[in-house]
């Protein structure tokens, strides 16, 4: 029982490495799929209509500040046609302020506040990076298991 607990404690690491790391992969690979939905996006300025608080600023139990966030109400124009869409979770904008948005062609009312593949790629990179670090992780506790199974055995034998 003894080098049960002993393998469970060596494995630590690869017990927390692997799952965050599968769990970066597949947000990764979600938010790559939404973008790559995304890439024939055209870029337009937004004319900010209205904003509103919607998170007061705060200091959290680590002391660490937290901005306020907003929602914001915009206006574009695709062909002519206005269009007026809420964005939530913005930084401060001012009425009257442009934003840079991107828009389906096909149907303007689906917009995006970015396009960029960066994010979702750096996550796929540490997820990668986290899993190997994990079974590279196991592989080490499983030699450290092995060499005390082979001490004991020539402990044993009285070596």
């Amino acid at each position: 029982m003894n080098k049960i607990f002993t393998f469970m404690r060596e494995s630590s690491i690869a017990r927390f490495f692997i799952p965050l790391g599968v769990i970066l992969i597949i947000f990764g690979v979600i938010i790559f799929v939404i973008n790559m939905k995304n890439k024939n996006y055209l870029k337009i300025e937004a004319t900010i209509l209205d904003t509103k608080v919607l998170e007061e600023a705060y200091t959290d139990t680590d002391g660490n500040h937290v901005d306020e966030t907003y929602s914001v109400t915009i206006e574009y124009t695709v062909d002519g046609k206005k269009y007026q869409q809420t964005l939530d979770n913005v930084s401060k904008y001012n009425i009257g302020d442009k934003m840079t948005i991107y828009y389906n062609p096909q149907d303007p009312n689906q917009i995006t506040q970015s396009k960029t593949l960066i994010i979702p790629i750096v996550m796929i990179i540490a997820g990668i990076t986290a899993v190997t670090g994990g079974i590279v992780s196991i592989v080490n506790a499983i030699k450290r298991h092995k060499k005390m199974k082979e001490q004991e055995r020539s402990w044993a034998n009285g070596q």
